[in-house]
Parts: structure tokens; C-alpha cells; sequence
């Protein structure tokens, strides 16, 4: 059994978008999500982030919106929060194989990805097991992008080793 727990940690969605790096997956995420519901992911931008030539920015094609929606999830927790719950939907067969890792190496799965603020929240995992998730051998043949993604959501992600500063394990 995983041997590495403490209290959860507890972030807004667009903090998760901040952690996604790799544009190309946030784009691929944002695309099904906007071709959806494009108008109601519009109403959910801050307007920090305007599209030359439109008022409306749902009146925009999908291919402009794409890089305005995903800079504006890293400043509104709603619409990230739309985006992510979108996209757990659509990804239950992904859901299930990383919640079938995380159990076979000790790890409980949220029930529930956001709380009733919308916070999701997560628990590191131990060094390891980060490591294999970082170097993509987490779950070899899928993406490793997504798999990091789905761990995060369903309650682990990063290490202990990530989150003290003397760069030691810890352990209960």
C-alpha cells in the first residue's frame, strides 16, 4: 500500500490548467468542450482576453477561440471548472484504467473531483510513482498528458518529495 499521505491540498480548477504545460493537450481538451457548447464557455471567460474583430467572442470560429479559452482557464475557476468537467465526462474509459492503477499500487480514488466550492483536491503521491507518471511509464500505451490529468482528478498527483524543501520522502 502507498505510504504517502497527508491532508489534501485544495486548488480552484484554473490551477490546474496553470499545471498543464504541454499547449497542444490543452488545446485537445478545449476543442470537444467548445464544439459542445461554445456560447456557454463564453459566458464563462473573464474578458481579460479579447478577440479582435468580436464583441461576442462566441460569434468567433472555434479554431480563435481555442487559445482565448485556454488563457482565460487559467484566470477563471468556472470556466476551467467547465472545461475539466467536460472533459471527465467524456474520458470515462481513461477514468477507469487510471483508477485501476492507482488502487492496484494503494491509492483511494475521489469519489467526486470538485467539492461544493468547485476545489479540487489532491494528495501527493509517493516519489516513484510520480516519477513513472512524469516520465510517462505510468500507464504505458496512453497518453501521458491525459493520464497525469485523470490522476490529478481523481485525487493524486505530484510527491512528497515535491512539496519539502529538504527534498526527503515522507512517510507515515
Amino acid at each position: 500500500m502507498a505510504t504517502t499521505h497527508s491532508d489534501p491540498q485544495r486548488y480552484p480548477a484554473n490551477s490546474v490548467f496553470a499545471l498543464m504545460e504541454d499547449k497542444e493537450f490543452r488545446y485537445s481538451i478545449l476543442k470537444p468542450a467548445i464544439e459542445q457548447d461554445k456560447a456557454a464557455l463564453c459566458r464563462l471567460t473573464t474578458g481579460k482576453h479579447q478577440l479582435r474583430g468580436f464583441r461576442n467572442l462566441a460569434k468567433a470560429p472555434s479554431i480563435l477561440i481555442i487559445p482565448v479559452l485556454s488563457d482565460e482557464a487559467n484566470v477563471s475557476a468556472e470556466l476551467a471548472e467547465a472545461i475539466l468537467r467536460h472533459w471527465l465526462k467524456n474520458s470515462s474509459s481513461l477514468q477507469e484504467v487510471v483508477s485501476a492503477k492507482l488502487n492496484e499500487l494503494g491509492y483511494e480514488v475521489n469519489t467526486e473531483t470538485f467539492d461544493v466550492d468547485g476545489l479540487i483536491a489532491w494528495k501527493p503521491m509517493a516519489n516513484d510513482h510520480a516519477q513513472l507518471q512524469f516520465d510517462g511509464k505510468f500507464l504505458e500505451g496512453e497518453d501521458s498528458n491525459a493520464v497525469m490529468l485523470m490522476s490529478l482528478l481523481l485525487g493524486w498527483f505530484g510527491s512528497d518529495k515535491d512539496n519539502d524543501p529538504s527534498g526527503k520522502e515522507k512517510t507515515e
